[in-house]
């Protein structure tokens, strides 16, 4: 069954963000990619992300592990959506980005997000 494990916050000081993630909810940091820190509770996935000049703060969209891509594709088809469309095979992203009928940004990845430190921060 497809499950929520990833969401991305815009701020305006991501490192500050994630001291207080740290300090409240005891998540842990996974990675630094420039101003960007990923974090986890160790289950979920949540990248606190440098807003950029004009971009408004706050969720800017969350991901579904799925089990069978194919499937999903098929399923967003019939829901009569925009195709989903592929993300950067960097380490940052998931497979495929999609958005639902109210243009709701989400991600969709069968590899999931990290959520222990497997990298030096960039």
């Amino acid at each position: 069954m497809p499950s929520i494990r990833h969401i991305a916050v815009m701020c305006k000081d991501p490192s500050a963000q994630a001291e207080f993630y740290k300090e409240v909810f005891e998540l842990k940091e996974v990675w630094r990619h420039g101003p960007n820190v990923y974090m986890t509770d160790g289950v979920v996935s949540m990248v606190l992300l440098k807003a950029r000049e004009g971009v408004k703060e706050g969720i800017n969209h969350f991901g579904i592990h799925v089990e069978d891509m194919d499937e999903i594709k098929q399923r967003l088809e019939l829901a009569e959506v925009a195709a989903p469309y592929e993300k950067p095979a960097d380490g940052r992203y998931a497979e495929l980005g999609a958005v639902d009928p109210e243009g709701n940004r989400f991600d969709l990845s069968v590899a999931g997000w990290e959520t222990e430190r497997s990298r030096p921060d960039s």
